[in-house]
């Protein structure tokens, strides 16, 4: 709360209230009474409310203590800024010394401390002429210089002031003995001002603000050049309802004003960057000028790796962005490598080598952790182990390669899942003890882990992993060349697979050269297998545990590598490499048990059967790994839709 107080306006009024009294005849006593009036303000604001008000007299401007005080004044009207009290600190304080007044102020009706205004104000002749009205300290026989008239103490001459009226823009007349004039709201108006009377000296901060200025008051004539900056605007104080058609222009925007801190994107399409890549289209354009991006709905061959022989075991998966990652086994030199695609059509991409101590990258399993993280699986043929490599990125162009069994002869065939929370579950051959085993991961990338030893006798030759509900693992395992081998499901007892249950589905004999284990949306596994002869066979459960199943697909084409997916509508699409020259085909299902179904070739003309992988992208159309056995290349087929016709 600040002060600025009129004090002399406030005692020359009082003083025309002397001037006003009463006749000696017939006059009451004047009193020790004055009138105060003050001008109060907040932050240079005039104050308008309810106010509690002290005044206490003082014999100094500063320091000191106060000689008397009023009586407070409780609950005091303050309008624009203008208040009037009565004060009377009697006659006793007064003996022709200098005076001064502190102001007290709290907002009315409040218990609080009261704030000290400052500097107090200096008390001119006015009090100090209230002497006059006690005879012993100056009578008017005790005066000299009376003028004509007032020898007698009685006033002769009545051509005073008796009244005052107020003009336009005042308020409180007429006045006939004592009262306070002040100026009425909204009393002074613009032509009361003269020009360049106010200035910027005589406007406080802030004084001035939308709600105070008419509108269409100010145009352009009115504003300097330059006069309006950016720091004198505040923030959305300028909107496009503010600014008149065709009003900025270029030439009004500074180079480098507009950039894309001041683009809105649900308004302005911000710059577009970017190409597609070879084989895709421009579908659309997102809000921050990237392109979105698609396949063209064309069946696409691409040839990944040709030094050497290369793709003799192959695994695929896609990655958030579309783009298929590719781990596959270089023959010639014994290595596991990756080529990862530049874009989603794999019009191109970078080959690397992940692993190279000893024989590396056969049996290859691979999935997408979270963070899009691949991780792969696969068997060291020279030391007979289990490894894993787990990229350090989605290109993974680096990583790290470590053993998770060594303990016996491992690895011949690698199953691999990801748990809910993203950790590996892999499932692999011992064949030293002719049973199956698997690997818990304790992390995302397999840092560590435990590998137990789950099932007895005939060792799998393919594998496939599902979860249920509840979380625990469920196996399906391919026959084996061993008398006696069918094809089974491993039920794992717990969540880390410490023990479980085998149950046969068929009698019959699998060479297991691949199984496959899509899980349909009512939870029911249909198991696909390349059975005898490597004939293609698939197993409708009749519940999520494959308690109980039927064959549904006996004796159909001959099968080699194998992977399946599931369409939209449920049906399965089984793609598998058929022997000897017929490339690589796909089983459209027709129904959703995969009772009958159509055969037609997929890539057709050469033998490319031996190692096929699978992989679906977000759309639905299926991205096949497999190898050119003709030519020892390794390859990939992105289909045109989800039926791959």
């Amino acid at each position: 709360m600040s002060q600025r107080l009129a004090a002399t306006t406030a005692l020359g009024l009082a003083i025309v209230a002397f001037a006003c009294a009463p006749r000696a005849g017939d006059a009451q006593a004047l009193g020790t009474a004055f009138t105060y009036q003050g001008r109060l303000t907040d932050a240079d604001v005039p104050a308008s409310g309810l106010f509690d008000l002290q005044l206490c007299l003082y014999d100094a401007a500063s320091g000191s203590v106060p000689l008397q005080c009023a009586p407070d004044f409780n609950d005091v009207p303050v309008d624009a800024g203008v208040f009037t009290l009565g004060v009377d600190f009697g006659s006793s304080a007064f003996i022709g010394q200098q005076r001064f007044l502190e102001l007290r102020v709290r907002p009315g009706a409040s218990a609080g401390a009261y704030t000290i205004l400052a500097p107090r104000q200096l008390l001119r002749a006015t009090p100090e002429a209230l002497r006059a009205n006690v005879a012993s300290a100056a009578p008017w026989l005790g005066l000299t210089g009376v003028p004509t008239g007032f020898a007698d103490g009685i006033d002769n001459v009545s051509n005073g002031v008796t009244t005052v009226f107020t003009a336009g823009g005042l308020t409180g007349g007429p006045i006939t003995s004592s009262g306070t004039v002040a100026i009425a709201p909204g009393g002074v108006v613009g032509n009361m001002i003269a020009i360049d009377a106010v200035g910027i000296l005589n406007l406080a901060d802030n004084s001035v603000d939308s709600e105070r200025i008419v509108n269409d008051s100010i145009s352009p004539f009115d504003i300097a050049p330059n006069a309006v900056g950016a720091s004198e605007l505040g923030n959305n104080s300028v909107d496009t309802a503010a600014i008149q058609d065709v009003q900025v222009t270029a030439a009004k925007i500074a180079p480098g004003a507009i950039g894309a801190a001041q683009i809105d994107p649900t308004q302005v399409q911000a710059r577009v960057v970017g190409t597609c890549g070879d084989g895709e289209y421009m579908r659309g354009i997102n809000a921050d000028g990237s392109l979105v991006c698609e396949l063209l709905p064309v069946s696409a061959d691409r040839l990944l790796d040709l030094t050497g022989e290369v793709g003799t075991h192959v695994a695929v998966a896609m990655r958030a962005d579309q783009r298929p990652l590719v781990a596959y086994h270089d023959q010639t030199n014994g290595n596991l490598k990756v080529y990862d695609c530049a874009d989603a059509a794999c019009a191109s991409g970078t080959r690397r080598l992940l692993d190279s101590v000893g024989d590396v990258g056969e049996n290859i399993a691979i999935a997408i952790a979270p963070g899009g993280l691949p991780v792969i699986a696969y068997r060291n043929v020279t030391s007979q182990l289990l490894r894993l490599y787990a990229c350090a990125n989605a290109a993974c162009s680096s990583g790290t390669a470590r053993t998770l069994d060594s303990a016996v002869n491992v690895g011949t065939s690698v199953a691999m899942a990801l748990r809910a929370d993203g950790r590996p579950f892999i499932t692999y051959q011992d064949q030293t003890n002719f049973r199956m085993r698997v690997y818990d991961c304790a992390d995302v990338t397999c840092s560590t882990g435990a590998a137990r030893a789950a099932v007895g006798t005939d060792v799998p030759y393919g594998m496939a992993i599902a979860f249920l509900a509840d979380g625990r693992a469920l196996v399906a395992l391919g026959g084996s060349a061993g008398p006696g081998s069918r094809l089974r499901v491993f039920e794992c007892a717990d969540l880390p697979c410490t023990t479980g249950t085998t149950r046969p589905l068929t009698d019959l004999t699998y060479s297991g050269v691949g199984v496959a284990m899509p899980i349909r949306s009512n939870g029911r596994p249909l198991i696909v297998v390349a059975g005898l002869a490597s004939t293609l066979q698939v197993h409708d459960c009749a519940d999520a545990a494959c308690l109980s199943s039927s064959m549904a697909l006996p004796g159909n084409p001959t099968a080699n590598g194998l992977g399946a997916t599931l369409r939209a509508d449920g049906r399965a699409l089984l793609v598998f490499g058929a022997p000897g020259t017929d490339g690589v085909r796909v089983f459209d299902c027709s129904t959703s048990t995969c009772a009958a179904g159509s055969s037609r070739s997929l890539v057709a003309g050469g033998n490319f059967g031996s190692y096929v992988a699978l992989a679906v992208r977000d759309d639905g159309r299926p991205v096949v790994a497999y190898y050119d056995a003709d030519n020892d290349d390794l390859r990939l087929h992105i289909c045109a839709n989800p039926d791959c016709t």
